[in-house]
């Protein structure tokens, strides 16, 4: 799956530019199955997003609007190779331990695998605030080499920060938040377990399909209570697939 990884990375690098412009996306980091190289021909390439706090929903429309125009968007059955976009937080909830299962293996992971290709810096208030999960984390420095593409501020991008940063800016975000709310709540409610979705002001997980528990209980049948090693749990990774 080398090729499929290299192939997944060149489009991140292709695409990623292509948001460089939205108004205030602090950072973008590709998770999940690239970030763990645990790939195959059916998977996507997961991102999280990082928001300024009051303009999460002005930053999630701009987003969805570039990657569903250049279609690269993951939506119905349109999987594979596409971009999904089911995380997005503002810079007020950067500490993830709120949404912390017991013994949460798969989030120490997830945490620590982010590979940042947008960041206006706050990547590094993210580390603080979640330091907490390296109480239980081995990490040895070739574990985490991986490819990064950080991008500066472009012309654009400062001009649409200008223009929505007053009362026009609060006047779209109040609306695009009712909105979007409104929708994703009424999706929420058509789900069969929606315990593990978190829809509010300030965060927006989409991942209906939660499968922490099942790692955890995996990780402890088979390494007990060890420290969580990188290498171990891409090897759970992909013996679970």
């Amino acid at each position: 799956m080398e090729d499929l990884e290299k192939q997944m990375w060149r489009k991140v690098e292709k695409y990623v530019g292509l948001l460089n412009f939205v108004p205030f996306l602090r950072m973008v980091a590709v998770c999940n199955n690239l970030a763990f190289s645990n790939l195959n021909e059916k998977s996507d390439i997961d991102l999280f997003i990082v928001a300024r706090t009051g303009r999460l929903f002005i930053v999630r429309s701009f987003v969805t609007a570039v990657l569903h125009l250049a279609g690269v968007r993951r939506h119905g059955k349109k999987v594979a190779g596409r971009f999904c976009l089911s995380f997005f937080v503002d810079d007020s909830v950067l500490d993830l331990s709120s949404i912390a299962i017991e013994d949460d293996v798969y989030l120490r992971v997830w945490i620590k695998t982010l590979v940042p290709v947008i960041d206006d810096g706050v990547s590094k208030d993210f580390v603080v605030s979640n330091s907490w999960i390296d109480d239980n984390l081995e990490v040895s420095s070739s574990e985490m080499t991986r490819p990064v593409f950080l991008l500066g501020k472009s012309k654009t991008k400062v001009l649409l920060h200008w223009l929505f940063s007053g009362k026009l800016g609060d006047f779209i975000e109040n609306r695009l938040s009712k909105w979007q709310l409104k929708r994703a709540r009424k999706k929420a409610a058509t789900v069969a377990d929606s315990t593990n979705l978190l829809i509010n002001e300030h965060i927006l997980k989409f991942h209906n399909f939660d499968r922490r528990r099942e790692y955890r209980n995996l990780w402890k049948s088979k390494f007990g209570n060890s420290k969580i090693s990188l290498g171990k749990f891409r090897e759970l990774s992909i013996e679970k697939n």
